[in-house]
């Protein structure tokens, strides 16, 4: 049971410094020291708090940039940022292994969204 902790632990750390050089390629660099990010998953209410807070903030950000255009801009900008969240949706589930099928996981997400606010759910 110990051995199969450490592999998943090197595993992990595998595909994360993957994923930190694809980021470089954007020009994004990790900051674990950033105090937004220093967040303890270890309990499925921390990472439930977690996962809501990260997705008011890119609700947050979303409105705001959009409220600040003009009348006539704001539909077309809404409409680039679900594509940008829907790039970077595919560009992390990318980094998933293939085995643990996450990818459909992300597609039914999406999906179920978009039918939870056109009233079909």
């Amino acid at each position: 049971m110990c051995g199969d902790f450490g592999e998943q632990e090197s595993i992990d750390e595998e595909l994360f410094e993957q994923f930190i050089e694809r980021t470089a390629r954007f020009g994004v660099v990790a900051r674990p020291d950033d105090q937004e990010t220093a967040v303890a998953l270890d309990t499925e209410q921390a990472r439930a708090g977690y996962l809501d807070q990260l997705f008011k903030a890119g609700l947050t950000r979303c409105v705001n940039d959009a409220a600040g255009l003009a009348r006539g801009e704001r539909m077309d900008a809404l409409t680039g940022q679900a594509i940008v969240f829907a790039r970077l949706a595919g560009f992390l589930a990318a980094q998933f292994p293939p085995e643990a099928d996450r990818f459909r996981t992300v597609i039914t997400a999406v999906v179920d969204a978009h039918e939870e606010q056109n009233g079909r759910r």
